[in-house]
């Protein structure tokens, strides 16, 4: 989920003032989620990638799980009501192409905690049935978590550098799981089962707002959802991503896939 330009994150500001986790937290919610290290990337790849748009804007990335249903993030609706979304598939470029579906419903996990993004996962019904094609295609989900040290690729239309405009290609990076006791401990105490880590020990491929609710994907599967981290890019700290496969009678449960 590679060559374009590394961005600079807002924490290099504060890296060596060695902020508290509930800073750091705080600085976490307040820097823009972006694809780094990575490179445009087609559709035709990446068949299940949506465009979430709120009033006709990108605003987060999600999955197509069936002909009738959109996984995001709840962080990404949380509040919110269906009729101010879009759901735009079948298309590399941002906000043009495609196809875009309005959304007859949506809601996000009821113990969603926006303070510790724990359960952040949520979910659009669609109002007419997704058409599939090359182009579009629904993502089968994990069953089995995967192990550290396995390649998984995140995709999105998130920024490549602070306050620059979401790119209108799609972009995808390639990146590691990380061993989810380790990150916990990096992350003091954070980490819960239904969250997996991703990243490089040297920082420099991640995802972080633009690319929320996107996938973390491997062997055609998806295993995770684009969630939080500290920074986008700033080496200790890998990305977070709900884990699928904890949530996953949850998702059975609710939406039938």
């Amino acid at each position: 989920m590679l060559k374009a330009a590394l961005a600079l994150c807002l924490l290099f500001a504060v890296c060596c003032a060695a902020p508290s986790t509930a800073s750091r937290r705080l600085l976490t919610l307040e820097v823009d989620d972006r694809i780094l290290g990575g490179e445009v990337a087609n559709i035709s790849d990446y068949p299940w990638m949506v465009s979430v748009e709120y009033l006709e804007a990108h605003r987060c990335g999600g999955t197509i799980v069936s002909s009738s249903w959109v996984m995001t993030v709840a962080s990404c609706i949380w509040g919110t009501t269906a009729n101010n979304f879009a759901l735009r598939v079948g298309t590399s470029i941002r906000e043009s192409g495609g196809t875009a579906y309005s959304a007859s419903q949506l809601f996000w996990h009821d113990d969603y905690v926006a303070a510790t993004s724990d359960y952040d996962i949520g979910f659009f019904q669609t109002t007419d049935s997704i058409s599939f094609d090359d182009n579009v295609q629904a993502i089968p989900l994990a069953t089995e978590e995967l192990e550290a040290g396995t390649s998984v690729t995140v995709s999105g239309w998130g920024s490549l550098q602070p306050g620059a405009d979401y790119p209108e290609q799609l972009h995808a990076v390639n990146t590691t799981i990380i061993d989810r006791s380790s990150c916990n401990a990096t992350y003091e105490g954070l980490i819960t089962e239904n969250m997996i880590c991703a990243g490089e020990p040297e920082g420099g491929k991640d995802s972080c707002n633009g690319d929320k609710g996107g996938p973390l994907v491997a062997n055609s599967t998806q295993y995770g959802i684009i969630s939080w981290g500290y920074g986008c890019f700033y080496p200790p700290y890998p990305g977070v991503y709900t884990n699928i496969v904890s949530l996953r009678s949850w998702i059975n449960e609710k939406i039938g896939v």
